[in-house]
């Protein structure tokens, strides 16, 4: 009983600390306004996570493996290595719609050190190397144009994450809100612009074509 109150306690600082970051930055979060939102005092935090760079680890992991947890299990459901990236594409607006603490947060890690982002991308990197072997599988049917799969990769990577996080950028540039509707927008977009970077070429169609032909 006392572990699972442990434990409960735990991921509600975790929860409370990424919508701090996400909302009022790294540095204008402070230990205190965590605790308080969580419903704890700052020394039960304490006892959790001795440092405020503890707690920004813990929230790292926290945002990375269940970001992996929910790509997996949709690229699980999807077979055809052409329809992966779309796939990935809608997990993560829908990861975005139901949490949107989360492209705030990741936002605001994206702003500080280089090391900070590692960290992060350390979680998802068995999913990365998964994406490089479908983008490779599918350049290799025919299904997926011919490129520099690691450069695609890096290229979707920033569509995707920039459409989800860049929110005042968006409202600046396109008038851009904040409804779930603006969000469904942006997802038709990115798809739109992924559908158009993967399409192969004319000629990469017709040698998929006349595969096993006479």
């Amino acid at each position: 009983m006392t572990r699972g109150r442990a434990g409960a306690t735990r991921r509600r600082l975790i929860e409370q600390a990424v919508r701090h970051f996400g909302k009022r930055g790294y540095d204008g979060t402070s230990l205190d306004q965590v605790a308080g939102a969580a419903g704890v005092r700052k020394q039960t935090l304490l006892y959790y996570f001795p440092t405020k760079e503890a707690l920004l680890e813990a929230c790292m992991a926290e945002v990375s493996a269940r970001v992996a947890l929910e790509l997996a299990e949709a690229l699980a459901e999807q077979e055809s290595n052409a329809r992966k990236a779309e796939t990935v594409i809608r997990a993560v607006f829908r990861l975005a719609e139901e949490w949107p603490e989360f492209p705030q947060f990741i936002r605001e890690a994206g702003r500080m050190s280089p090391e900070v982002i590692q960290r992060f991308a350390q979680g998802l990197e068995p999913l990365r190397l998964r994406a490089l072997g479908f983008l490779q599988g599918g350049m290799a049917e025919g299904q997926i144009r011919r490129q520099d799969p690691a450069l695609l990769l890096f290229t979707l990577y920033t569509a995707v994450v920039g459409s989800i996080t860049e929110a005042g950028v968006l409202r600046a540039v396109v008038g851009e809100d904040k409804s779930r509707m603006a969000l469904r927008r942006r997802e038709q977009e990115v798809l739109a612009f992924v559908r158009s970077a993967l399409a192969p070429g004319a000629d990469e169609g017709r040698q998929s074509g006349s595969v096993g032909g006479p």
